[in-house]
């Protein structure tokens, strides 16, 4: 691959990035405004637990899809879509209800919202977006997934300002995730060619299990701090609630380096160990200086953010700066070197390392009252994750240089 297609490529998932980070950034204040920040906090915890759903809807596909269909024909590649999103249809069927009954009691009855964000925050799962990362198409992924995604934001901003209600913002948001999941899966699968004959349900479910549990842990000590400050803290809901978001925008504003080395490090006849190298210590570099930026810079933009109603403090932001380190190492290093090098057993392993140490922690300083160390918790587990999958990665390149 040229400089210029690295570049183009590159700068591709860059933009696609760039719109879903600047629309979030400026709904912030907007629906702080409109709903009032405790209404506010009240999204965030939605988000988050239904995005936790949306693990189990996803089911690893979204963690290893992009690095596998990298290396397949378009035949193969259609094929895995098609088999994977009619499990995800009915993944998302499944636990659908559950996570409604669950945003129902911890939003404290607000039924109407929990039912709206569970239908929305469970959409993306069954979306195409790995497909287009892992195919190395951008352009696809701007056109069919994230512009959909954005005028659906768009118009649940707009109707959050005219109404002022919570659930009119989760229902434009949810036309726009139903539009990109509709129109991605038309554009994949019109006129595809049939290809191999659809992997059985249980095959495909037990290939994937190593990565679903890798996501799903993964996801559950990051989203468990909302969920533990809502239950022991909510008063203190709207500050972390903030400084969880700014943590999350920068995580997706790393992404562009995530699915170009997804798509990079896999391709047919490159060599792959050359390549994890250099995505490792790309990836790195990239999340240090993420990491800078959000301890520094997170007390300063949260106010303007928040019309000016909450700021992060640095004892939170600093934190969460070396959580996101950690978040960015691992990133790349699992998701798209270890899954190239056969050991997605080893994202499973990590995570749950992860999860071991920070869930007992964060539950144990929310219920003491500590927001700070809620947030080194969160540290210490990224950054747990991230080692281990260090020592897995020098392993695996250790043994290809083994003679067989």
């Amino acid at each position: 691959m040229s400089r210029g297609q690295i570049a183009g490529r590159l700068s591709g998932f860059t933009i696609s990035v760039i719109i879903v980070t600047l629309v979030g950034v400026v709904s912030i204040p907007v629906l702080t405004d409109a709903l009032g920040k405790t209404t506010w906090g009240i999204l965030v915890v939605i988000q988050s637990v239904a995005q936790l759903g949306g693990i189990v809807v996803s089911f690893g596909w979204g963690a290893t899809g992009a690095a596998s269909v990298a290396s397949m024909t378009v035949e193969e590649r259609t094929g895995f879509y098609r088999s994977s999103l009619r499990i995800r249809a009915m993944l998302y069927l499944i636990t659908l209800p559950f996570v409604f009954v669950i945003l129902g009691i911890l939003t404290r009855g607000m039924w109407l919202e929990s039912l709206l964000g569970a239908l929305v925050y469970l959409l993306p799962s069954v979306g195409a977006a790995w497909y287009f990362i892992g195919t190395g198409s951008p352009s696809r992924l701007i056109r069919f997934d994230t512009l959909p995604i954005v005028g659906g934001a768009v118009l649940g901003i707009v109707g959050a300002i005219v109404t002022g209600e919570l659930w009119a913002y989760l229902a434009g948001q949810g036309l726009g995730y139903l539009v990109g999941v509709s129109l991605s899966a038309l554009v994949i699968l019109r006129g595809a060619p049939t290809g191999p004959s659809p992997v059985p349900w249980r095959d495909s479910l037990m290939a994937q299990r190593h990565a679903v549990l890798a996501t799903l842990t993964s996801s559950l000590y990051v989203t468990l701090p909302v969920v533990a400050v809502q239950i022991f803290l909510p008063g203190a809901m709207p500050v972390y609630g903030l400084a969880d978001r700014l943590f999350r925008y920068a995580s997706v504003a790393f992404q562009p380096v995530q699915q170009f080395f997804q798509s990079w490090v896999p391709e047919r006849g490159a060599d792959v160990a050359a390549r994890c190298r250099t995505a490792t210590w790309a990836a790195a570099g990239i999340a240090t200086l993420g990491g800078i930026a959000i301890a520094v810079l997170s007390p300063f933009v949260s106010l303007p953010l928040s019309s000016f109603q909450i700021q992060v403090p640095f004892a939170l932001s600093i934190p969460l700066g070396v959580a996101f380190i950690g978040i960015g190492v691992a990133a790349v290093v699992g998701y798209a070197c270890l899954v190239v090098l056969g050991r997605v057993s080893a994202l499973a392993v990590s995570t749950l390392v992860g999860a071991l140490v920070g869930a007992p922690l964060i539950l144990l300083f929310a219920a003491l009252g500590s927001l700070p160390l809620i947030a080194w918790s969160v540290a210490v587990s990224e950054l747990c994750v991230a080692g281990y999958q260090l020592f897995v990665l020098r392993r695996a390149l250790a043994d290809r240089r083994i003679p067989a």
